[in-house]
């Protein structure tokens, strides 16, 4: 895409981020969305991806969208029950939209790719941020077992700095606004603050969450107890008269 700014079919996305490189499906039935998709289909397959800053809106206007999304191809449709369309799409870039046009029946807008900028970033500065990474990773795996086991392993392989970045916020089960705030952060030391941020603070929800899963618990099997102790009283007074 370059620098210019190009006219393209637009789907808004409620309570979905895609992120560049991230590869899934979702289901689409708004008449606007499923055009915009038609229309990318008898073009270059392209289209443009940005999420809704509140999901329950069903006619978005632009300022009810993100003004960064993702420009996507898409790979594959399916036209299920009740017309919906099940679309799969790779994230290609980051993008702007500009202005949204009032074209019918599809959604077009005017988008324009954003240059990533680059942070004089040392290679010993890039190895100490990875492996910093690395290391929050390996103790968020501690408390969630699921991605320790499903996508931790792929995660640790990786060299180089901006692939991490780039694959931890695809690969992880985080919800859409921070992914969305990860996807406007215009450099390296950004992305970098926001992914390493999002990992503390999952760790502590999950403690958190932990924490009050075994005090609860605990309580539950101390009223069990107190419970079959009373009862146990109660046969022994019966059988004493």
């Amino acid at each position: 895409m370059g620098e210019q700014v190009i006219t393209m079919p637009v789907v808004a996305l409620r309570g979905l981020t895609i992120l560049p490189g991230m590869v899934l499906h979702f289901d689409i039935n708004r008449p606007k969305s499923v055009a915009a998709v038609e229309r990318a289909m008898v073009g270059d397959q392209k289209l443009f991806l940005v999420a809704q800053r509140h999901p329950e809106i069903v006619e978005p206007e632009q300022g009810d969208l993100f003004q960064v999304g993702t420009v996507a191809v898409v790979k594959q449709l399916v036209k299920l029950p009740g017309k919906v369309v099940r679309v799969l799409v790779e994230g290609l870039e980051r993008a702007e939209l500009l202005c949204l046009e009032a074209e019918e029946p599809a959604m077009m807008g005017e988008i324009a790719a954003i240059e990533a900028e680059e942070d004089d970033l040392d290679s010993l500065t890039q190895e100490a941020m990875l492996r910093i990474l690395k290391d929050k990773l390996e103790e968020y795996g501690t408390v969630n077992q699921r991605v320790a086991k499903e996508t931790l392993p792929a995660l640790l392989l990786i060299g180089d700095l901006k692939e991490m970045l780039k694959q931890i916020p695809i690969q992880m089960p985080w919800d859409y606004t921070v992914c969305q705030a990860i996807l406007e952060c215009s450099s390296i030391s950004a992305k970098y603050e926001a992914v390493l941020q999002t990992l503390m603070t999952e760790m502590e929800v999950y403690r958190i969450k932990k924490e009050f899963q075994e005090k609860v618990k605990a309580d539950i099997d101390q009223n069990q107890k107190e419970y079959i102790l009373r009862e146990q009283m109660k046969i022994i007074r019966q059988e004493l008269g």
